[in-house]
């Protein structure tokens, strides 16, 4: 490393050994207090890369897979009961957002009327342009 072409490690040791013997003003006692947070951080780098470096557990993911004898009456049920999941899904959201919008105040059922009138417009607007198509 660049870094450290400059640092002679030995003339470090030998300066660290004459520090601590000097008797004096200086304390080993300092010294070591001075140390410990860098031992105490370098460690915990230590133990992040170690807790990093373990990969994470494999995930297990299952598919549906029916069989080949499978019949379409079994095939539209079981469709059907997937979407009437969704939609029981959809309408648990709905209700949540609209506790949401309750609990910061909003008026939800003006909102919502507002919505579904621009629905029907939206539909009164469109069905007679199909109608007019297929004439």
């Amino acid at each position: 490393m660049a870094f450290f072409k400059d640092v002679s490690f030995r003339n470090a040791g030998r300066d660290l050994v004459g520090f601590l013997r000097t008797s004096g003003r200086h304390s080993p006692w300092l010294f070591l207090a001075a140390c410990l947070p860098t031992a105490i951080i370098i460690y915990t780098f230590y133990l992040d890369s170690i807790a990093k470096a373990t990969p994470p557990p494999r995930e297990i993911i299952y598919i549906e897979s029916w069989p080949a004898t499978r019949s379409l009456d079994e095939t539209k049920a079981a469709i059907a009961e997937r979407q009437k999941l969704k939609d029981e899904m959809r309408a648990r959201e709905k209700e949540a957002y609209k506790a949401f919008g309750r609990a910061v105040g909003m008026d939800v059922e003006k909102i919502e009327r507002e919505a579904q009138s621009a629905q029907e417009a939206k539909k009164a607007v469109a069905t007679p342009t199909a109608a007019g198509a297929g004439k």
